[in-house]
Parts: C-alpha cells; structure tokens; sequence
C-alpha cells in the first residue's frame, strides 16, 4: 500500500501571512493507525517536532498541512520553541 505524504510546513508573518518555508517528503502510515482528528493532529505534531529540530528551525508559529496526494489529511498549528541541547 502507498504511504507517501507531503508536509508543509507554513512559517506565520507578523502580518498573519503564511510562507512556505519547509517541505518534508516521507513514506509514513502513522496517520493511520488510529481513527479520528484528533491523533491525526497529535501525530502530525509530533511529526512536526521531530523534522523541525532536525533541520535546526528557528521559532516560530507554523500552520503545518500533511497531504497524501491531492488529499488534504489534516492541517494543524503550533508555536515551536526549540530546545538547547
């Protein structure tokens, strides 16, 4: 079965405009495993966390949107805070 989805990850300016600024591509069924929003939302995050401090990503407030081909899976926000160390 096909598990390829796109991230974007959507940077918001102090005008409330979103920016692409990040794209992950990944082969992933984790949206899945669960029914409903809300571990859709709360796997999305976690996603988000992970690419996030592994790309070195300055803070900021994102809207992230995780599509499966032109199939929109969710969308979700959050505020990261990089940690040191």
């Amino acid at each position: 079965m096909d598990h390829f989805h796109r991230i974007e990850y959507r940077r918001r300016k102090a005008d409330g405009a979103l920016d692409l600024e990040q794209v992950e591509e990944v082969q992933d069924h984790g949206w899945y495993i669960k029914k409903g929003d809300d571990w859709r939302r709360r796997y999305t995050l976690e996603c988000a966390y992970d690419f996030l401090a592994r790309t070195e990503t300055e803070a900021g407030t994102f809207a992230i949107t995780v599509w499966r081909g032109e199939a929109r899976v969710c969308t979700v926000g959050m505020d990261w805070r990089p940690t040191n160390g």
